[in-house]
Protein backbone atom coordinates (compact mmCIF):
# COMPACT_ATOMS: atom_id res chain seq x y z
CA UNK A 1 0.00 0.00 0.00
CA UNK A 2 2.97 2.32 0.92
CA UNK A 3 4.51 1.95 -2.70
CA UNK A 4 1.13 2.35 -4.41
CA UNK A 5 0.35 5.65 -2.45
CA UNK A 6 4.18 6.92 -2.95
CA UNK A 7 3.36 6.35 -7.33
CA UNK A 8 -0.15 8.47 -6.84
CA UNK A 9 1.48 11.47 -4.56
CA UNK A 10 4.40 11.18 -7.78
CA UNK A 11 2.04 11.03 -10.56
CA UNK A 12 0.20 14.20 -9.03
CA UNK A 13 3.01 16.17 -8.20
CA UNK A 14 4.28 15.78 -12.02
CA UNK A 15 0.63 16.73 -13.36
CA UNK A 16 1.13 19.46 -11.07
CA UNK A 17 4.09 20.50 -12.45
CA UNK A 18 3.52 20.48 -15.87
CA UNK A 19 0.05 22.40 -15.58
CA UNK A 20 2.29 25.27 -14.38
CA UNK A 21 5.55 24.93 -16.48
CA UNK A 22 7.35 28.64 -16.34
CA UNK A 23 6.91 30.49 -19.16
CA UNK A 24 9.54 30.76 -21.96
CA UNK A 25 11.96 32.95 -21.58
CA UNK A 26 12.03 36.20 -23.83
CA UNK A 27 14.52 37.47 -25.40
CA UNK A 28 15.31 41.09 -26.23
CA UNK A 29 16.48 41.50 -29.70
CA UNK A 30 20.23 42.34 -30.29
CA UNK A 31 18.93 45.21 -32.96
CA UNK A 32 15.70 45.99 -32.24
CA UNK A 33 15.69 47.23 -28.89
CA UNK A 34 15.12 50.66 -29.55
CA UNK A 35 15.88 53.17 -26.38
CA UNK A 36 13.26 55.69 -27.81
CA UNK A 37 11.05 52.69 -28.77
CA UNK A 38 7.07 53.01 -27.52
CA UNK A 39 5.83 49.84 -28.15
CA UNK A 40 7.14 46.00 -27.28
CA UNK A 41 6.01 43.28 -29.83
CA UNK A 42 6.40 39.62 -28.82
CA UNK A 43 7.28 37.81 -32.30
CA UNK A 44 7.67 33.86 -30.65
CA UNK A 45 10.35 34.37 -27.82
CA UNK A 46 11.42 37.38 -29.22
CA UNK A 47 10.59 40.86 -28.10
CA UNK A 48 11.23 43.98 -29.98
CA UNK A 49 11.03 47.54 -29.15
CA UNK A 50 10.24 49.14 -31.88
CA UNK A 51 8.05 53.22 -32.59
CA UNK A 52 4.58 52.24 -32.39
CA UNK A 53 3.65 55.13 -35.21
CA UNK A 54 5.62 53.46 -37.42
CA UNK A 55 4.11 50.01 -37.56
CA UNK A 56 0.82 51.42 -36.56
CA UNK A 57 1.01 53.12 -40.18
CA UNK A 58 1.73 50.55 -42.22
CA UNK A 59 -0.05 47.51 -40.67
CA UNK A 60 -3.71 47.34 -39.15
CA UNK A 61 -2.89 44.07 -37.52
CA UNK A 62 -0.43 45.27 -35.62
CA UNK A 63 -2.86 48.25 -34.70
CA UNK A 64 -5.40 46.27 -33.89
CA UNK A 65 -3.25 43.71 -31.45
CA UNK A 66 -4.57 44.04 -27.48
CA UNK A 67 -1.64 43.95 -24.79
CA UNK A 68 -1.44 40.11 -23.63
CA UNK A 69 -3.72 39.10 -21.30
CA UNK A 70 -0.94 37.49 -18.73
CA UNK A 71 0.48 40.83 -19.00
CA UNK A 72 0.74 41.80 -15.45
CA UNK A 73 4.15 42.24 -14.49
CA UNK A 74 8.09 42.53 -15.71
CA UNK A 75 8.17 38.23 -15.45
CA UNK A 76 4.82 37.84 -17.04
CA UNK A 77 4.44 40.11 -20.01
CA UNK A 78 6.74 44.05 -19.25
CA UNK A 79 9.58 45.08 -20.19
CA UNK A 80 10.73 48.76 -20.08
CA UNK A 81 7.47 49.93 -18.53
CA UNK A 82 6.22 48.82 -21.89
CA UNK A 83 3.03 46.02 -21.82
CA UNK A 84 4.68 43.48 -24.64
CA UNK A 85 1.96 43.06 -27.52
CA UNK A 86 2.15 39.32 -28.74
CA UNK A 87 1.52 38.46 -32.43
CA UNK A 88 -1.11 35.46 -32.10
CA UNK A 89 1.07 32.03 -32.22
CA UNK A 90 -1.97 31.52 -35.14
CA UNK A 91 -0.63 34.01 -37.75
CA UNK A 92 2.55 32.14 -37.81
CA UNK A 93 4.87 34.55 -37.62
CA UNK A 94 7.94 33.53 -37.69
CA UNK A 95 10.70 35.65 -35.37
CA UNK A 96 13.24 35.80 -38.34
CA UNK A 97 10.33 36.83 -40.45
CA UNK A 98 9.51 39.76 -38.25
CA UNK A 99 13.00 40.72 -37.92
CA UNK A 100 13.60 41.28 -41.97
CA UNK A 101 10.34 43.01 -42.46
CA UNK A 102 11.58 45.47 -39.34
CA UNK A 103 15.06 45.00 -41.66
CA UNK A 104 13.16 46.38 -44.39
CA UNK A 105 10.98 49.23 -42.72
CA UNK A 106 14.01 50.79 -41.08
CA UNK A 107 16.13 50.21 -44.12
CA UNK A 108 18.56 48.68 -42.39
CA UNK A 109 18.57 45.23 -45.57
CA UNK A 110 15.67 46.75 -47.64
CA UNK A 111 13.71 44.21 -50.11
CA UNK A 112 15.49 45.61 -53.46
CA UNK A 113 17.32 44.31 -56.19
CA UNK A 114 20.23 42.84 -53.97
CA UNK A 115 17.64 41.03 -51.81
CA UNK A 116 18.70 37.53 -51.78
CA UNK A 117 15.77 35.03 -51.70
CA UNK A 118 15.63 34.11 -47.81
CA UNK A 119 15.03 38.14 -47.37
CA UNK A 120 12.40 38.07 -50.13
CA UNK A 121 10.58 35.02 -48.48
CA UNK A 122 10.66 36.00 -44.77
CA UNK A 123 9.04 40.02 -45.71
CA UNK A 124 6.42 37.92 -48.20
CA UNK A 125 5.12 35.79 -45.52
CA UNK A 126 4.85 38.34 -42.92
CA UNK A 127 3.57 40.72 -44.80
CA UNK A 128 0.97 39.05 -46.44
CA UNK A 129 -2.81 39.04 -45.40
CA UNK A 130 -2.77 36.09 -43.51
CA UNK A 131 -0.18 37.82 -41.15
CA UNK A 132 0.22 40.93 -40.81
CA UNK A 133 -0.67 42.87 -43.57
CA UNK A 134 1.78 45.08 -44.88
CA UNK A 135 -0.17 45.57 -48.22
CA UNK A 136 2.58 47.83 -50.35
CA UNK A 137 5.38 46.26 -49.00
CA UNK A 138 3.89 42.81 -50.03
CA UNK A 139 3.42 43.82 -53.15
CA UNK A 140 6.87 44.80 -53.23
CA UNK A 141 8.27 41.67 -52.20
CA UNK A 142 5.68 39.94 -54.81
CA UNK A 143 7.67 42.12 -57.17
CA UNK A 144 11.23 40.60 -56.32
CA UNK A 145 10.17 37.13 -55.74
CA UNK A 146 9.30 37.35 -59.76
CA UNK A 147 12.78 38.91 -60.27
CA UNK A 148 14.11 35.92 -59.04
CA UNK A 149 13.18 33.54 -61.32
CA UNK A 150 11.69 32.27 -64.92
CA UNK A 151 8.43 33.54 -66.24
CA UNK A 152 9.08 31.71 -68.91
CA UNK A 153 10.84 28.68 -70.69
CA UNK A 154 14.37 28.27 -69.57
CA UNK A 155 16.16 25.29 -70.41
CA UNK A 156 18.77 24.30 -67.36
CA UNK A 157 16.97 26.44 -65.05
CA UNK A 158 17.71 24.77 -61.31
CA UNK A 159 17.47 26.64 -57.70
CA UNK A 160 18.14 25.14 -54.66
CA UNK A 161 15.58 27.14 -53.47
CA UNK A 162 12.76 26.24 -56.07
CA UNK A 163 10.46 24.17 -53.82
CA UNK A 164 10.52 26.70 -50.66
CA UNK A 165 9.86 29.12 -53.98
CA UNK A 166 6.92 27.13 -55.34
CA UNK A 167 5.30 26.91 -52.17
CA UNK A 168 5.46 30.62 -51.56
CA UNK A 169 4.34 31.29 -54.90
CA UNK A 170 1.34 28.93 -54.78
CA UNK A 171 0.54 30.23 -51.43
CA UNK A 172 0.42 34.03 -52.01
CA UNK A 173 -0.79 33.69 -55.91
CA UNK A 174 2.24 34.33 -57.80
CA UNK A 175 1.33 32.51 -61.24
CA UNK A 176 4.11 34.02 -63.25
CA UNK A 177 6.65 31.68 -61.85
CA UNK A 178 4.86 28.93 -61.03
CA UNK A 179 5.29 26.78 -64.35
CA UNK A 180 8.95 27.29 -64.01
CA UNK A 181 9.19 26.34 -60.71
CA UNK A 182 6.51 22.99 -61.14
CA UNK A 183 8.86 21.92 -64.01
CA UNK A 184 12.42 22.80 -62.75
CA UNK A 185 11.26 20.71 -59.42
CA UNK A 186 9.78 17.79 -61.76
CA UNK A 187 12.68 17.08 -63.62
CA UNK A 188 15.45 18.08 -61.37
CA UNK A 189 14.49 16.14 -58.32
CA UNK A 190 13.19 13.15 -59.64
CA UNK A 191 16.36 11.16 -60.96
CA UNK A 192 16.01 7.81 -59.31
CA UNK A 193 12.54 7.71 -61.52
CA UNK A 194 13.60 8.95 -64.49
CA UNK A 195 16.45 6.36 -64.48
CA UNK A 196 13.76 3.61 -64.13
CA UNK A 197 11.36 5.59 -66.74
CA UNK A 198 14.38 5.66 -69.42
CA UNK A 199 15.13 2.06 -69.43
CA UNK A 200 11.46 0.83 -69.56
CA UNK A 201 11.14 -0.73 -66.32
CA UNK A 202 8.70 1.11 -64.00
CA UNK A 203 6.67 4.11 -64.46
CA UNK A 204 7.39 7.48 -62.22
CA UNK A 205 3.31 7.13 -61.20
CA UNK A 206 4.68 3.74 -59.22
CA UNK A 207 8.14 5.23 -57.17
CA UNK A 208 6.10 8.71 -55.88
CA UNK A 209 8.79 9.88 -53.63
CA UNK A 210 7.59 13.47 -51.53
CA UNK A 211 9.70 16.08 -52.57
CA UNK A 212 11.48 17.71 -49.14
CA UNK A 213 9.87 21.09 -48.03
CA UNK A 214 6.53 20.66 -50.75
CA UNK A 215 3.19 19.13 -49.25
CA UNK A 216 2.06 16.30 -50.44
CA UNK A 217 -0.13 17.90 -52.88
CA UNK A 218 3.05 19.88 -54.50
CA UNK A 219 4.85 16.89 -54.68
CA UNK A 220 2.01 14.92 -56.15
CA UNK A 221 1.41 17.56 -58.92
CA UNK A 222 5.48 17.44 -59.73
CA UNK A 223 5.06 13.77 -60.10
CA UNK A 224 1.72 14.00 -62.70
CA UNK A 225 3.87 16.83 -64.56
CA UNK A 226 6.96 14.51 -65.05
CA UNK A 227 4.94 11.44 -66.29
CA UNK A 228 3.17 13.97 -68.83
CA UNK A 229 6.61 15.39 -69.73
CA UNK A 230 7.81 11.44 -70.46
CA UNK A 231 4.79 10.41 -72.21
CA UNK A 232 4.96 13.62 -74.58
CA UNK A 233 8.21 13.81 -75.14
CA UNK A 234 9.09 9.77 -75.51
CA UNK A 235 7.97 9.48 -79.21
CA UNK A 236 9.62 12.89 -80.46
CA UNK A 237 13.08 11.92 -78.99
CA UNK A 238 12.57 8.47 -80.36
CA UNK A 239 11.56 9.49 -83.76
CA UNK A 240 14.18 9.54 -86.03
CA UNK A 241 13.98 13.37 -88.06
CA UNK A 242 13.36 14.33 -91.11
CA UNK A 243 13.93 17.23 -93.32
CA UNK A 244 13.26 18.35 -96.62
CA UNK A 245 15.93 16.79 -98.64
CA UNK A 246 16.70 13.11 -99.10
CA UNK A 247 20.73 13.47 -98.62
CA UNK A 248 19.78 15.38 -95.18
CA UNK A 249 17.25 12.66 -93.88
CA UNK A 250 19.93 9.92 -94.34
CA UNK A 251 22.43 12.20 -92.29
CA UNK A 252 19.91 11.47 -89.50
CA UNK A 253 19.20 8.55 -90.00
CA UNK A 254 22.61 7.76 -89.43
CA UNK A 255 23.65 9.97 -86.78
CA UNK A 256 20.07 10.38 -84.50
CA UNK A 257 21.29 7.32 -82.01
CA UNK A 258 24.75 8.47 -80.93
CA UNK A 259 24.10 12.13 -81.36
CA UNK A 260 20.62 12.60 -80.08
CA UNK A 261 19.03 9.32 -78.25
CA UNK A 262 21.61 7.88 -76.37
CA UNK A 263 23.11 11.30 -74.70
CA UNK A 264 19.46 11.69 -73.49
CA UNK A 265 19.82 8.00 -71.86
CA UNK A 266 23.39 8.85 -70.61
CA UNK A 267 21.85 11.89 -68.20
CA UNK A 268 17.91 11.70 -68.21
CA UNK A 269 17.50 13.73 -70.73
CA UNK A 270 14.23 12.03 -71.63
CA UNK A 271 12.58 13.39 -68.39
CA UNK A 272 13.79 17.26 -69.22
CA UNK A 273 12.32 17.99 -73.08
CA UNK A 274 13.27 21.63 -72.94
CA UNK A 275 16.82 21.08 -72.21
CA UNK A 276 17.26 17.78 -74.75
CA UNK A 277 15.30 20.07 -77.00
CA UNK A 278 17.80 22.51 -76.61
CA UNK A 279 21.13 19.88 -77.05
CA UNK A 280 19.42 18.79 -80.45
CA UNK A 281 19.80 22.55 -81.63
CA UNK A 282 23.25 22.99 -80.56
CA UNK A 283 24.55 19.93 -82.47
CA UNK A 284 26.46 21.62 -85.56
CA UNK A 285 24.22 19.68 -88.11
CA UNK A 286 26.21 21.10 -90.84
CA UNK A 287 29.29 19.94 -90.04
CA UNK A 288 27.50 16.66 -89.76
CA UNK A 289 26.19 16.71 -93.71
CA UNK A 290 23.06 18.69 -93.44
CA UNK A 291 22.42 21.75 -95.84
CA UNK A 292 21.81 25.17 -94.50
CA UNK A 293 17.97 25.60 -95.31
CA UNK A 294 17.34 21.92 -93.53
CA UNK A 295 19.95 23.08 -89.95
CA UNK A 296 17.43 26.49 -90.05
CA UNK A 297 14.41 24.57 -91.00
CA UNK A 298 14.76 22.07 -88.06
CA UNK A 299 16.14 24.46 -85.41
CA UNK A 300 13.09 26.42 -86.07
CA UNK A 301 10.90 23.06 -85.38
CA UNK A 302 12.70 22.00 -82.58
CA UNK A 303 12.31 25.39 -81.06
CA UNK A 304 8.67 25.13 -81.84
CA UNK A 305 8.79 21.63 -79.94
CA UNK A 306 9.98 23.62 -76.70
CA UNK A 307 6.67 26.61 -77.15
CA UNK A 308 4.52 23.35 -77.78
CA UNK A 309 5.76 21.59 -74.32
CA UNK A 310 5.84 24.95 -72.55
CA UNK A 311 2.14 25.48 -73.60
CA UNK A 312 1.09 22.07 -72.51
CA UNK A 313 2.20 22.30 -69.27
CA UNK A 314 -1.47 24.71 -68.68
CA UNK A 315 -3.17 21.90 -69.20
CA UNK A 316 -1.26 19.38 -67.24
CA UNK A 317 -0.93 21.31 -64.36
CA UNK A 318 -4.96 22.33 -64.24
Amino acid sequence: MSAALTLTVSTTAAQDSSQHAAPPALRRHARYWLDDGSLVVRAQDDIYKVHRTLLHRHSKVLASLSPSADAEDEKGGRADGLVVVHIPDELEVRSEDFEALLEHLYHDSPVDESAPFSKVASVLRASSKEQLDFPAIHTLARYRMEQLFPTGPQPSFTSPHAEEALSLAVTHDIPSIRKALYYSIATHSHDADADEVADGSQSTSSTHRPTPKLSPELSARCDALLEQLVSHFTPILFTVATAGHMACTDVFAEKWMPLVIQPALDDNGLCRPLETLERIIAIDWAAEGLCGECVRDKREEWRGEQREVWARMDGWLS
